[in-house]
């Protein structure tokens, strides 16, 4: 058998995953510090992305961050100020501990349970490699910011209003803010609050 004819017969039997040739690409957290909290509002894309539940990225966050928090299927906040440098680099870390193939170095990977035992088991290659179990360290977040009228806060215009005003989360509160859009993060002084919802002039676009 010539040399060419053994390599396509080796080539042709291989997993297709091990025959895609595009490259994995590390998703980017995207985080704002508003008031006394963090918030990562594209929690749940790069939960997806990685290709891992954000029930065990979230516990993560909370132990490696040793703070509270709480997060759900979109977004992950965390009690404190944080810079996204920060969180970037520990999710890299994950990734490289409970997402990349020791062996292989793909991210064609599953966590599975076995005897109390943890193991990351690659689906391109085969091997598998005890890794360390993720527990939650922190209590959950229980209490939310107050805003005061007068308070500056920065936040992310997720979206707007039927009056024209963009729309963002702070905590507990909805909070409308006169001349933004869409996708705009900007720094906002509170004019007026009511129950829930605060109201809330642009100071700096960011």
């Amino acid at each position: 058998m010539e040399y060419e004819d053994m390599l396509d017969r080796a080539y042709s039997a291989l997993p297709e995953i091990l025959k895609e040739e595009s490259r994995f690409q590390i998703p980017v957290l995207e985080a704002v510090v508003q008031g006394r909290i963090t918030v990562v509002s594209n929690f749940g894309d790069v939960s997806k992305g990685i290709n891992r539940s954000t029930d065990i990225l979230g516990k993560y966050f909370l132990g490696v961050m040793g703070t509270a928090g709480e997060y759900d299927a979109s977004r992950l906040t965390l009690k404190g100020q944080f810079r996204l440098a920060q969180l970037q680099d520990k999710f890299e870390a994950f990734i490289e501990s409970y997402v990349i193939c020791p062996e292989c170095k793909r991210p064609d990977t599953n966590i599975i349970h076995e005897k109390r035992m943890t193991f990351l088991k690659c689906e391109a290659c085969g091997a598998r490699h005890s890794v360390g179990t993720i527990k939650q360290k922190s209590a959950p977040m229980t209490e939310k910011p107050d805003l005061s009228i007068g308070d500056e806060i920065t936040v992310q215009i997720t979206r707007t209003g039927k009056k024209g005003d963009g729309m963002a989360r702070h905590g507990k509160y909805l909070v409308f803010v006169n001349n933004s859009r869409e996708g705009q993060t900007v720094k906002t002084k509170i004019t007026g609050i009511n129950k829930n919802m605060a109201f809330g002039d642009i100071v700096q676009t960011l």
